[in-house]
């Protein structure tokens, strides 16, 4: 449950692609969650490469979110090239 007065946070900031799957990632795990700049870096000259596209969730879900995010960003890194 969240209280009325829990604090918006950014939980990611990355490129237009990214920021959509963690959006859709933090949906899955039932953590609602929006996007903000999505309308500036969508018009960006490339926008799979702009970046400050933010993912934002209420402070009462970091835990959980933060739980999603690193489990996302761990296997970026185990990805091969």
């Amino acid at each position: 449950m969240h209280d009325d007065k829990d604090e918006i946070i950014e939980i990611y900031s990355g490129t237009l692609w990214e920021s959509g799957m963690i959006a859709s990632l933090l949906k899955d795990a039932e953590i609602n969650s929006f996007i903000k700049n999505s309308i500036l870096d969508s018009y960006a000259y490339d926008p799979i490469y702009a970046t400050a596209v933010k993912v934002m969730i209420v402070a009462s879900d970091y835990k959980r979110a933060k739980e999603v995010v690193d489990i996302y960003c761990n296997n970026l890194k185990d990805t091969p090239s």
